[in-house]
């Protein structure tokens, strides 16, 4: 069996992310954009998961004084994390320790595609969420732009054996099991690679990054409107409601 593991290449990659990947502006600036993104499709009251949570990068977007937890499967992750948050935990997001009911939202930002069994990953988060919870995800979407940029870079060092690229009929049907499905959009087309300077760095090939990725951004969000050619994005995000008690 291969050494590439997902928690020992989360640890190499954990300082690529902090050092590279949320450092140069030009890349922060699209992970501004896709986190708030995220985040304006729910209520963020209550108690909240960060589920594989990497860095913590998303806590500076929530409000502080909430309920809000971090979990990874990445030590090195974590370590970066404290940074940003106190209240985070070591864990497998394929068998979440927490009890049914704990949470009134979880947040999965490019999850799925990292679990060797997403389908379990889905359901335990159903379990610890309460009835008509919120969950978010953002994850791969295979497509014609993003398949041999993906299949390419899944060679290297910082994927695992387990990586995956989701399709978005995969996700939906994953999600649709347990939760309501209240919202999908595509999103991530010329600006997306932008975000990735730990992988490669486009922008030190740009003579204004920051307001290339500005415009980028504005471009992508035009494209992400246009039937048909809107699926062929390089992710998606899907939020939905867990579906109560009366729902079956």
């Amino acid at each position: 069996m291969s050494n590439k593991t997902e928690a020992s290449t989360q640890n190499y990659v954990s300082e690529f992310y902090e050092e590279r990947r949320y450092q140069k502006t030009y890349s922060r600036c699209y992970h501004d954009w896709w986190n708030q993104k995220m985040l304006s499709l729910v209520s963020v009251a209550g108690r909240i998961l960060d589920n594989g949570c990497g860095t913590g990068i998303l806590f500076e977007y929530l409000l502080k004084g909430k309920a809000a937890f971090g979990m990874d499967i990445s030590p090195n992750m974590l370590k970066f994390a404290q940074q940003r948050w106190e209240k985070l935990i070591l864990g497998d997001s394929q068998e979440l320790p927490f009890k049914d009911g704990s949470f009134d939202l979880i947040v999965g930002r490019s999850l799925l595609h990292h679990l060797p069994k997403p389908r379990r990953g889905v359901a335990e988060m159903a379990r610890v969420l309460r009835d008509e919870g919120e969950v978010v995800v953002a994850d791969t979407n295979r497509s014609i732009l993003s398949s041999i940029p993906r299949a390419i870079a899944k060679k290297g060092e910082h994927f695992s054996d387990d990586h995956q690229n989701l399709h978005r009929a995969q996700l939906v049907a994953l999600l649709e099991e347990f939760f309501i499905i209240d919202h999908i959009c595509h999103f991530g087309y010329f600006a997306y690679p932008l975000g990735f300077p730990d992988l490669i760095d486009l922008g030190k090939f740009l003579p204004y990054p920051v307001a290339v990725t500005k415009t980028l951004i504005k471009v992508d969000e035009w494209i992400s409107k246009i039937p048909l050619i809107r699926t062929q994005s390089w992710g998606i995000i899907i939020k939905g409601t867990k579906k109560g008690s009366n729902h079956g």
